[in-house]
């Protein structure tokens, strides 16, 4: 998820987290249809060879939903192989980026993919084409601040790029798949959630999901000022100013800010026009209790912060695959072990692969299993 936390971090939450978690509700399906006007295009250019080490790249203008709804302008990459197209197209594999921050210019289209190239040329060397959303607000000229890790978004805006993305494309052809890292695998469960229902005219085969984020959302909705200033714990105060963030613009119903201290407020404000990289910097010396002035348990927050970002575990009609790594402290094991339970005790089919190694090493480590799995989703 947090590509910002310090190694300690996820340890320390991860301490007593096996508790809390065994108790946390299942996500539910979101198996709502898509609006009307969803996945419109609406401007396709291709970039010169070379932009950004691609050969074949090009930027996608489209319509999606809004974070409270109706319909908001995004964007995303839409990248070709080199190789001829197939009888029916090139299939596509979508692909949900890491955690890059919350303002518009904080997404892919911006910085060209370029952390995100390993693994995207495998797949175009594969034969795939990749399309790879902004998500909502990231994309320049974004008139929203980016709802982070808000599940039902992260999932329309990459399934309304898909169909945007084939309008534009004629050589796309209607088979995908999604995969992810981080928070974005986050992002490719709720998109594998949502698929089938929301866009039934395409042939959505699977999911994989590296190191995703889930079940955060049980331990932090249940903090409050009473949360003292802990060294090893208080790099997450940016990351979750950057949830508060997107579910007050999200959830404007709920007084987020009135469960804000001064300087809470002011961070959040902050955290909603910055880059990942500016995290630290913008919460420097502050801690989790610091920025809250009421619990999140008081008056519904904690419990529109789980229906905000909670990873559904029921509902996914096609195979899903999970990778970890053991010693990963962004998002530590436990948390994926407790979603492994929860989508086994929903009836969800999911594959699990293990390995010894951190959040940062997980796409190389498991880029083989990665693309085995997922040349079985679009061969079938």
């Amino acid at each position: 998820m947090l590509d910002v936390f310090s190694r300690s971090v996820g340890l320390r939450l991860a301490a007593g987290a096996a508790v809390l978690l065994a108790g946390a509700g299942l996500g539910m399906p979101a198996a709502q249809a898509a609006p009307e006007g969803t996945g419109a295009l609406l401007a396709h250019v291709d970039q010169p060879a070379g932009w950004g080490d691609w050969s074949r790249a090009a930027i996608v203008d489209y319509r999606t939903e809004g974070p409270t709804g109706g319909l908001v302008d995004s964007a995303g990459l839409v990248l070709l192989p080199d190789s001829p197209a197939p009888t029916g197209g090139y299939p596509i594999v979508a692909w949900d980026h890491g955690t890059s921050g919350l303002g518009p210019q904080c997404g892919i289209t911006t910085t060209k993919a370029a952390h995100d190239r390993p693994l995207l040329q495998a797949f175009l060397d594969r034969g795939w084409a990749v399309v790879a959303p902004d998500y909502v607000g990231l994309s320049p000229n974004s008139r929203t601040v980016h709802p982070y890790l808000h599940t039902r978004t992260e999932a329309t805006a990459t399934v309304d790029l898909v169909k945007a993305a084939r309008s534009a494309v004629p050589a796309l052809s209607n088979t995908w798949a999604v995969v992810g890292s981080s928070q974005g695998g986050h992002a490719a469960l709720a998109t594998g959630n949502l698929a089938t229902g929301y866009a039934p005219d395409l042939d959505f085969r699977g999911t994989v999901a590296m190191a995703p984020e889930s079940n955060y959302e049980n331990i932090l909705a249940q903090v409050g000022p009473q949360v003292p200033n802990l060294p090893m714990v208080d790099r997450l105060t940016g990351p979750f100013a950057g949830m508060l963030a997107g579910l007050r613009a999200t959830r404007p119903d709920l007084d987020v800010n009135g469960h804000l201290s001064e300087p809470g407020r002011t961070l959040v404000d902050a955290i909603s026009t910055a880059c990942v990289q500016d995290f630290d910097k913008l919460s420097a010396g502050m801690s989790l209790g610091s920025i809250l002035a009421k619990p999140m348990a008081d008056n519904g927050i904690g419990t529109g912060l789980r229906d905000y970002m909670v990873a559904p575990t029921a509902g996914y009609q096609e195979p899903v695959l999970i990778t970890h790594g053991a010693t990963d402290t962004v998002v530590p094991i436990p948390m994926t072990f407790a979603l492994l339970s929860q989508l086994r005790a929903a009836g969800t089919r999911v594959e699990f692969e293990m390995y010894s190694v951190s959040h940062e090493e997980i796409e190389e480590a498991s880029r083989d299993r990665v693309l085995t799995f997922v040349d079985g989703l679009l061969r079938a």
